[in-house]
């Protein structure tokens, strides 16, 4: 498999948590209400971030 396809899972898996911590104000402990939307947002940018990583590099791969 390629590395560039793992990075995307890993990227989607962060989405998940920071939707996960935002909707349910958790993350290891319970947490407010804002400090949860900040993390999940975190979260959420970060995932994102590695997705778009993954996808770059696996198109770059592919066109060598």
């Amino acid at each position: 498999m390629n590395k560039n396809i793992v990075y995307g899972l890993i990227g989607f898996g962060y989405f998940l948590i920071g939707i996960f911590t935002w909707k349910y104000n958790f993350f290891v402990v319970k947490l407010d209400p804002t400090k949860s939307m900040l993390f999940g947002i975190l979260f959420i940018v970060y995932g994102i971030f590695r997705v778009f990583r993954g996808i770059k590099g696996y198109k770059d791969d592919q066109k060598n």
